[in-house]
């Protein structure tokens, strides 16, 4: 008698994140950004103050208190810290995008120990790496799927068009020297992302991911 032993096929296994290590990661990345962003405005070829990252020390600070969320990991938190840290990183690479199109006007920039240029850069990278862990944790932990189905998800895209739209239009009417593309991009497009992806979130992620734009509207506010 022949005995066939079905052995059962291994996969690949999806490589998970820990959390623990994200938030190691967040808090190297929100100490290079503190550390670049808290010597204040850039400088233009004028010399006057400009500020492409509305509110950058405030948004690095999310980041940190993401991190330190992680890192002790505080119970009930798997998906809000991340989100929080997605939130405010979303809104710093969009602050750096628009710093690169400043920096590519000013002729008297180029050396790359210029400030403005190690600034742009570690913002950037930073940002960046935030962007895609933060991502990479939430789709390893199932957050990100739009839970309140098709409804949803268009209610959150005609908002985020609707924060476009309004977000353009006072930045033409309220114009106060700042070009309109860089505050389109350092500004207003993060905001709509930022409330476009609340569609794609639980409750209280969604709220952690606008969170950083509400901060950051009401530091415009009141400056």
């Amino acid at each position: 008698m022949n005995v066939v032993v079905e052995a059962p096929t291994r996969g690949a296994q999806r490589v998970r994140p820990q959390m623990r290590s994200v938030g190691i990661a967040h808090a190297v990345a929100a100490a290079a950004l503190l550390g670049v962003l808290g010597f204040g405005t850039l400088t233009a070829c004028s010399g006057a103050d400009v500020r492409m990252i509305p509110a950058g020390a405030e948004l690095a600070m999310f980041v940190l208190l993401s991190s330190v969320v992680m890192l002790v990991r505080t119970p009930k938190v798997s998906a809000i810290a991340p989100a929080l840290a997605l939130g405010a990183s979303v809104a710093l690479l969009g602050g750096a995008i628009a710093g690169w199109t400043w920096f590519a006007s000013q002729p008297c920039m180029g050396n790359v120990l210029d400030r403005e240029m190690v600034t742009l850069h570690v913002v950037t990278a930073a940002a960046a790496a935030v962007v895609v862990t933060s991502l990479w944790l939430l789709i390893a932990r199932d957050e990100i799927e739009p839970w309140y189905g098709a409804s949803g998800v268009v209610v959150s895209a005609a908002g985020a068009l609707t924060v476009l739209i309004i977000g353009v239009g006072s930045t033409v009417l309220l114009h106060t020297g700042t070009p309109l593309a860089a505050t389109t991009i350092a500004v207003t497009i993060p905001w709509a992302i930022a409330v476009a992806a609340t569609g794609w979130l639980r409750p209280s992620p969604a709220i952690a991911m606008v969170t950083p734009a509400v901060g950051q509207a009401i530091w415009l506010l009141l400056h």
